[in-house]
């Protein structure tokens, strides 16, 4: 237990914020899915989830912008996957119609699992596996919506 605590406190606040992000994502997917939904509480929860990618986004970048040591693909695999993860969110609750978003979802999907395949081959990261499993899972999902 040691451990873990020791190897959280190793993480950065932006590294802790992504997995924030990543983990608020599939609860909220999942109640669009399963739960029968109200638009309102659609809107009200894409609001917040949005909020909080955005302030993600922005600080991803500027982080880029400041410490250029940070690895390219795995800014790539950052950003994809939280981009991936608005789009989804926005096509599934807000736009469940629009043709333009399915599309510009599949994209990012794919780009977020080339990102993921070049952090893994790359810079044999295995945080990778993560981003190639999510893209997949939501690639299957958009195609049984």
């Amino acid at each position: 237990m040691k451990k873990i605590f020791e190897s959280i406190k190793s993480l950065s606040f932006l590294e802790l914020y992504f997995r924030l992000i990543c983990l608020v994502f599939w609860p909220i997917y999942w109640y669009d899915w399963i739960v029968i939904t109200i638009q309102n509480y659609n809107l009200i929860l894409f609001n917040i989830y949005f909020a909080m990618d955005i302030i993600f986004i922005v600080f991803l970048i500027i982080k880029r912008f400041v410490n250029a040591k940070a690895t390219k693909w795995y800014f790539c695999f950052m950003l994809t996957t939280s981009l991936a993860y608005l789009v989804s969110l926005y096509s599934n609750m807000i736009a469940p119609r629009d043709v333009t978003f399915l599309y510009i979802k599949i994209m990012l999907c794919l780009l977020m699992i080339f990102s993921s395949w070049r952090l893994i081959k790359a810079e044999e990261n295995d945080v990778g596996v993560v981003g190639v499993l999510s893209g997949i899972l939501l690639l299957v999902l958009t195609y049984f919506y």
